[in-house]
C-alpha cells in the first residue's frame, strides 16, 4: 500500500506570528529549506497515517513560482498576469497526485504553502493592505493556492475531454468567487460544475458583458431553489435543466429581452 504524503502545516498562530513579522519587511523568495528550518517551531504535521514529506510541499511551491514567473512575476503585476497565473497554477494543482488524499482538505496545509513557502508570490498576486491579506495567507475558500486547487479540482472536464480546462480558461473571477466563495455551491462539486457549465453556455449566447449581474441574480436564484428543494438529489440532466432555466430567466430580466431561450 502507497503511503500517504503528509504535508507540513501551520496553525492560526503560526500565521499570525509570520504575517506580524512581514510588516516589517517584503516577503521575498529564500531558499525553501532556509523557511522551513526557520519556522520549524511552529511547523506541525500528522502524527501518523503517512510519511512527512515536507518536499513535496516545497516541490509544489516551486513549480508555483515558476508558473508566476511565466506570467511575468515579480515585474509584471497586470490584471492579465494574475489572471494566467491563475489559470495555469489551477490546472497544475488540479491534476496533482499528492494533493488527492485528504491532506489537501485541510487549510492548514495550505497556510503552511503560503505563508511559509511562497509569501513572496501571494504578495505579487494579491496587493490588499486590509484584513483581506490575511485570508489570502490562512487557510481556506480565499488562500492563494487553495482556491486555485478547489477551482483545478471540481471544473475538471477529466480526460478524454477536448476542451478539458476550457472553464478554468473561460469564466472570470467574478464568476468564480460566486460559486466556489459560497459553501452551498462551492462544497457541492456538481452544483459547482453545473453553474459554470450554465455560465459558458449563457455567455456564449449574450457575451460577456451582462454576465456579472446574470451571475449574481442566477446564483441568487439557485440558492434559494437549494434551500427548498436540495439539487444535490437530482440528476444530472435535471440539474442541468434547473440550471439552465434560471440562467435563462436571469439573463432576460437583466438584458431586457424577449428572446427565445438562450441555453438548452
Amino acid at each position: 500500500m502507497k503511503s500517504v504524503p503528509l504535508l507540513p502545516r501551520l496553525k492560526a498562530h503560526g500565521v499570525a506570528t509570520i504575517l506580524e513579522k512581514l510588516k516589517s519587511e517584503s516577503p521575498s523568495a529564500r531558499d525553501s529549506i532556509d523557511r522551513l528550518r526557520e519556522y520549524s517551531a511552529l511547523k506541525t504535521s500528522a502524527s501518523s497515517g503517512g510519511t512527512r514529506a515536507d518536499s513535496v510541499a516545497v516541490n509544489i511551491t516551486a513549480e508555483l513560482r515558476r508558473i508566476a514567473q511565466k506570467a511575468g512575476f515579480p515585474t509584471a503585476n497586470t490584471q492579465v498576469a494574475r489572471a494566467q497565473f491563475d489559470q495555469d497554477a489551477a490546472i497544475y494543482l488540479g491534476q496533482l497526485e499528492e494533493l488527492k488524499t485528504g491532506e489537501a482538505l485541510r487549510d492548514d496545509v495550505w497556510a503552511f504553502m503560503t505563508t511559509v513557502l511562497a509569501p513572496d508570490i501571494v504578495a505579487w498576486r494579491f496587493t490588499d493592505k486590509n484584513r483581506e491579506r490575511v485570508a489570502r495567507f490562512a487557510g481556506g475558500v480565499r488562500n492563494s493556492f487553495q482556491r486555485l486547487w478547489v477551482r483545478g479540482t471540481v471544473l475538471d472536464r477529466r480526460d478524454g475531454h477536448s476542451q478539458r480546462w476550457e472553464l478554468i480558461k473561460q469564466l472570470t473571477e467574478d464568476a468564480m468567487v460566486q460559486i466556489f466563495e459560497r459553501a452551498s455551491i462551492g462544497g457541492n462539486p456538481p452544483f459547482a460544475m453545473a453553474i459554470a457549465e450554465g455560465w459558458l453556455r449563457t455567455s456564449n449566447k449574450v457575451g460577456r458583458g451582462p454576465m456579472e449581474d446574470v451571475m449574481r441574480s442566477a446564483t441568487k436564484i439557485l440558492r434559494m431553489k437549494n434551500q427548498i428543494i436540495d439539487l444535490g438529489y437530482l440528476t444530472s440532466e435535471e440539474l442541468e435543466g434547473v440550471v439552465s432555466d434560471t440562467f435563462n430567466t436571469a439573463a432576460r430580466a437583466v438584458i431586457k429581452t424577449e428572446e427565445p431561450e438562450l441555453a438548452t
